[in-house]
């Protein structure tokens, strides 16, 4: 969805200031800025969705396991404790499994994707920052290049010869 308010906000800015007019965004595919958070905070969403879907399914089944028997009490019309057998509990315990094994799987994959837009990022800035800290310092490039160190010992070996 972010991408393609993007891809419409430059449409827009097209349509207004001409075809020739700069671009708004670099790349409106690239995950960065607003993109960036708008994706990461997506993830953390799927992941609480995931992990309360979890919960609730273990709190209504105790543990992922579906009984052949249920003891309904309590239940209008029947005054009495009525057994109630659940159709095809090997069925829907397999099923629920497999829905259990791909929501843990869902939830590590949005948990190491997490990680390694974090990770990503922050090796990011720190190119940058040290990028930045490199370049704050003044120094002689002629200085610490060897062959300029060379040439200039030529060229005072030279003079020392014109002198002598």
């Amino acid at each position: 969805m972010h991408v393609a308010y993007r891809e419409d906000r430059e449409k827009k800015n097209r349509e207004k200031n001409g075809e020739n007019c700069p671009k708004l965004y670099s790349n409106t595919g690239k995950k960065h800025g607003g993109l960036w958070w708008t994706y990461l905070l997506s993830l953390f969403f799927k992941l609480i969705i995931e992990i309360l879907f979890l919960y609730l399914l273990h709190k209504m089944w105790d543990s992922f396991d579906l009984p052949r028997l249920v003891k309904c009490s309590n239940v209008d019309p029947c005054p009495n404790t009525v057994d109630c057998y659940i159709a095809r509990p090997t069925e829907k315990r397999v099923f629920t499994y497999f829905m259990v094994g791909a929501s843990s799987i869902c939830i590590v994959l949005t948990v190491c994707e997490i990680f390694y837009l974090i990770f990503k990022r922050v090796v990011r800035s720190t190119r940058k920052w040290r990028k930045s800290t490199k370049h704050s310092v003044s120094y002689s490039k002629a200085s610490t290049c060897h062959c300029h160190l060379k040439s200039e010992e030529k060229d005072n070996k030279s003079q020392t010869r014109c002198v002598a």
